[in-house]
């Protein structure tokens, strides 16, 4: 929770350093009123992420700083650092994917420690699977999911795994699909990633719906053919991908 608290304290000063740059003391003000705003939030979101990792016996939180581990073995060569989803943004953008979760999957792109991908078991996905770059997180991933498997018992019946992979190489399942990133790499990965999956589902009748959190390279979903936006919210954005034309 410190590492997390420090981080969003930098990210605060970041945003009002650019504030400032741009618009002075007015620009200042208006961004320290939407910040304080925003904080007041962290504590309790903090606690609900310390209270989701006690009640499965898992371990999702902090931060890891492994962007030069992995970034040689990425096809795009651009992967960002580990740092686990929020669960508000998760769960408002997924609330607006108009899916039968039951017969759908949801693939979560830059797994980490697979808290995404239990969330999504949670939330009523028939399918989930997890793609991690990093061999130690996708193995911690792994680790949590038989955690959760054990307190959730008989409830636990969604299939849910977590692959080591790279996101722009990895296969995807054909039928309903939900596509999950939270920030996992840069523009140029987002755009392999996007276009391979365009291409992979050629001629497949089901749209594929990309829930983005923390959507820093959302611009190149506009150079895409067939994206398009269906929902956004203050830091996450869901686009339809429609399949490529034969």
């Amino acid at each position: 929770m410190t590492s997390t608290a420090l981080w969003k304290t930098k990210q605060a000063t970041r945003r009002l350093t650019t504030a400032w740059g741009r618009s002075g003391s007015r620009g200042l003000a208006t961004e320290g009123l939407r910040l304080a705003g925003e904080l007041r939030g962290i504590p309790v979101a903090l606690t609900r992420e310390l209270v989701f990792d006690l009640r499965h016996g898992t371990r999702t939180r902090g931060f890891v700083r492994n962007e030069d581990h992995v970034a040689a073995r990425s096809v795009g060569g651009d992967p960002t650092f580990y740092q686990p989803i929020g669960l508000r943004p998760l769960g408002e953008a997924l609330a607006t994917v108009p899916v039968d979760r039951a017969g759908s999957t949801l693939v979560d792109l830059g797994a980490g420690r697979g808290r995404a991908v239990l969330l999504a078991a949670e939330a009523g996905f028939g399918r989930v699977v997890g793609v991690e770059l990093d061999e130690h997180l996708a193995a911690e991933a792994q680790e949590n999911i038989r955690r959760w498997r054990r307190r959730a018992g008989q409830g636990a019946t969604a299939d849910v795994r977590v692959v080591h992979g790279d996101a722009a190489t990895e296969p995807l399942p054909s039928g309903p699909l939900v596509v999950m990133m939270f920030n996992p790499f840069g523009a140029t990965t987002l755009e392999l990633v996007l276009r391979s999956l365009r291409s992979a589902r050629r001629g497949d009748p089901d749209p594929v719906w990309v829930v983005y959190v923390n959507p820093v390279h959302d611009a190149v979903f506009a150079t895409l053919p067939g994206a398009t936006t269906h929902a956004r919210g203050r830091d996450w954005v869901v686009h339809r991908l429609a399949p490529a034309d034969d």
